[in-house]
């Protein structure tokens, strides 16, 4: 299972690198959804819906718990640029750090895995918008730190496993402008 985290955090981290290079903008929060109990335990992810400053993104933010607790997944990787969502929050302060996160959460314990970038202006994008070029830092690892409230609350829903029908949760999520990209097995 570490060697798939850490396959998996590679992979997220390369294409968050492809989307600030092309289109100069951070990517949105993201599920990754894992069921250590099957043979093939990576269900796939679901990407937030857009969301407003302030209350309507942290209720986006949690909402992203729902699907991997109706699917009773066993272990997530949460991800989210850590400015950009500060920002959306409103929480306190000028300036925040940039640097994406990738929390690897089990049913009882959380580590955040942080990976801070420098960004450069890069050239202009196909659509008119200025591109970045990420710098990367030195990664840092925490145990069990304590999380920004829509992070824990999205924990927290994920962990009720909801016996809830699954296609019909999917079909609410995907309505309210959540994305979906699952495994085909």
């Amino acid at each position: 299972m570490a060697d798939l985290v850490e396959t998996l955090s590679n992979v997220i981290l390369e294409s968050s690198e492809a989307v600030l290079r092309a289109h100069g903008a951070c990517p949105r929060p993201q599920v990754h959804i894992l069921a250590e109990d099957m043979d093939q335990p990576y269900v796939g992810f679901v990407t937030c819906r857009l969301f407003y400053r302030g209350a309507d993104a942290a209720s986006a933010l949690a909402g992203l718990g729902l699907f991997p607790s109706v699917l009773m997944a066993t272990r997530l990787l949460v991800v989210w640029e850590d400015c950009d969502l500060r920002t959306a929050l409103e929480l306190p302060g000028d300036s925040f750090a940039t640097g994406m996160v990738i929390l690897d959460a089990g049913l009882d314990q959380h580590t955040l895995n942080w990976h801070p970038f420098d960004v450069e202006v890069g050239g202009t994008s196909p659509h008119g918008i200025p591109t970045v070029i990420p710098h990367w830092g030195t990664p840092a690892r925490y145990e069990k730190v304590q999380l920004l409230a829509p992070v824990a609350e999205l924990l927290e829903v994920w962990r009720e496993f909801r016996h809830e029908d699954i296609q019909e949760t999917a079909i609410k999520l995907q309505e309210a402008g959540y994305e979906f990209d699952m495994v085909t097995r």
